[in-house]
């Protein structure tokens, strides 16, 4: 079927082929009911603009780079979706590599594609290391980057991140407030900003309430740490009532903990995650958990780098308690 045109489009609109051009590149000048006329006649002809010829004639590829830490876990692939799903609004394609936090991968992946293949760039929780940071600071004038839940805040490229603090604070007092007096806290990796941040709010808000910290350090956001750290909590002469896990998979690991050591999980124990993964709602019971817009955090990304330059620096996007099945209170 012959591709329709934008004369075809001006002839159907009955206005000129500079008007229809300016209406579809959305650019100024045309009325509003121009504007609507226009649209509506390129609908009903079917018209779609020739991206390849637009990009050419601009210096442009059309491709905005992602490269991210993991492509097998939730967690990173609902952020690539609200990515993938910005791009074909802005009509942009993508493309993606994911480096499973090898260092020395990153780099090379950000140097090739920050070379000329990519308009932009998305960094979904990288590592960062020395070489990263200075490669992204030399290619940040042809092409701009951001960075989604960055392990550090203190870098260059503009970042999207929760407030981890809040969210954490508000997970331990929902346990405080239903009677909990013995709340541990198992920790993320030690490398992370957002594991600080965690760990922070759970710390204000047992001392606040005036009850002692219980903290199970230096871990990783994994099911395996999870259930090493449980482990050891409920084989204590005296183990805590509650939990709060620095990360879904972390919480499910405490639960799974829990329950090989004939425990039950309300009954005997609380558990609030952090995340609320699709599968946390899935689960049964499902599990109490802080929900981060993951979704939401890779359209603000693109966002970001499609509304330049009137873009916040950094942006932080609230946190949501999601209560289920793995909280009760003390009887």
């Amino acid at each position: 079927m012959p591709r329709v045109t934008i004369a075809q489009v001006a002839a159907e609109a009955g206005t000129s082929a500079m008007t229809v051009s300016n209406v579809l590149n959305n650019r100024p000048g045309a009325s509003g009911a121009t504007r609507e006329r226009v649209l509506a006649a390129a609908r009903r002809l079917g018209y779609r603009p020739n991206l390849a010829a637009r990009h050419l004639r601009g210096g442009r590829t059309g491709l905005v780079g992602v490269v991210t830490h993991d492509l097998t876990s939730q967690y990173a692939l609902e952020i690539v979706r609200g990515i993938a799903d910005e791009l074909a609004v802005a009509q942009r394609e993508v493309l993606i590599s994911a480096t499973y936090q090898d260092a020395h991968r990153e780099t090379e992946r950000i140097g090739l594609l920050t070379g000329g293949l990519v308009d932009a760039l998305l960094l979904v929780a990288p590592v960062l290391d020395d070489d990263a940071l200075a490669l992204l600071a030399d290619t940040a004038p042809r092409c701009p980057t951001v960075v989604v839940d960055p392990r550090a805040f203190d870098i260059a490229p503009p970042t999207v991140a929760v407030d981890n603090y809040g969210g954490s604070r508000q997970a331990t007092e929902h346990l405080i407030g239903l009677g909990h007096t013995r709340i541990a806290h198992v920790c993320g990796h030690p490398g992370f900003e957002s594991s600080a941040d965690r760990l922070r709010g759970y710390r204000d808000a047992v001392r606040l309430a005036g009850l002692p910290t219980d903290e199970v350090p230096d871990g990783a956001f994994s099911h395996e740490w999870g259930f090493h750290a449980g482990t050891a909590l409920v084989e204590r002469a005296e183990p805590p009532t509650a939990v709060v896990a620095a990360s879904d998979l972390i919480a499910l690991g405490v639960i799974d903990a829990a329950r090989a050591r004939g425990l039950s999980v309300p009954a005997d124990l609380s558990v609030v995650g952090f995340d609320d993964l699709p599968l946390a709602a899935q689960l049964f019971p499902g599990l109490t958990t802080v929900r981060q817009p993951l979704h939401d955090m890779g359209v603000t990304a693109v966002r970001m780098l499609t509304d330049r330059p009137d873009s916040p620096r950094d942006v932080r996007m609230d946190t949501t308690l999601i209560t289920r099945g793995t909280t009760r209170g003390v009887l």
